[in-house]
């Protein structure tokens, strides 16, 4: 996946589906304030959430939260979020990275894991998922090619969002 000159990865599929500027900041190297508090507390469910099982694996493009043999020798990735509240961001972060195994020859299932609400979503890479995330693909090449960020956009997520400062400082705060 790509076209070799921006490197795609799938935390950048997920800022997509939740707010293209904040793909493009993150696309562009200009990188959240790495102790903001829920930045924080996403690496520390990460690392908490399933001890027993925890094996992070780095690929390029990919950061797996939780990599397991499933059955029948199944690989099983599985990415693990504080709530399901960006579900469909979700699924397109976990999709791109099943995507990315099947180019490599690697079948797997996904899980999208939510601790906190003690659900677990078994996700296969069925044709529709594919065809999102090559579509999403496009897009965010497209956005990312740009020279400059699309404007802000008050969304849901933007007041406790890592970039909200990047985004709206000078402005009343009426979000």
């Amino acid at each position: 996946m790509g076209n070799g000159t921006v490197p795609l990865t799938g935390t950048l599929f997920w800022y997509f589906g939740v707010c293209p500027r904040e793909a493009w900041l993150m696309g562009h190297g200009l990188e959240p304030y790495p102790d903001h508090e829920l930045l924080a507390l996403g690496r520390l469910l990460q690392e908490t959430a399933y001890p027993e099982g925890r094996k992070e694996i780095t690929l390029p493009g990919m950061r797996l939260d939780l990599v397991a043999h499933g059955p029948e020798g199944t690989l099983v990735v599985a990415e693990v979020k504080r709530s399901s509240g960006y579900r469909e961001a979700h699924l397109l972060q976990l999709g791109y990275y099943l995507v990315r195994l099947k180019e490599e020859g690697i079948p797997a299932m996904g899980e999208l894991r939510y601790p906190e609400e003690r659900r677990v979503e078994r996700v296969a890479l069925t044709p529709d998922l594919e065809a999102k995330v090559r579509a999403a693909e496009k897009a965010l090449l497209e956005l990312l090619r740009s020279p400059i960020p699309p404007p802000p956009k008050r969304i849901p997520p933007c007041p406790t969002c890592a970039y909200y400062e990047f985004c709206f400082i000078g402005e009343e705060d009426d979000a």
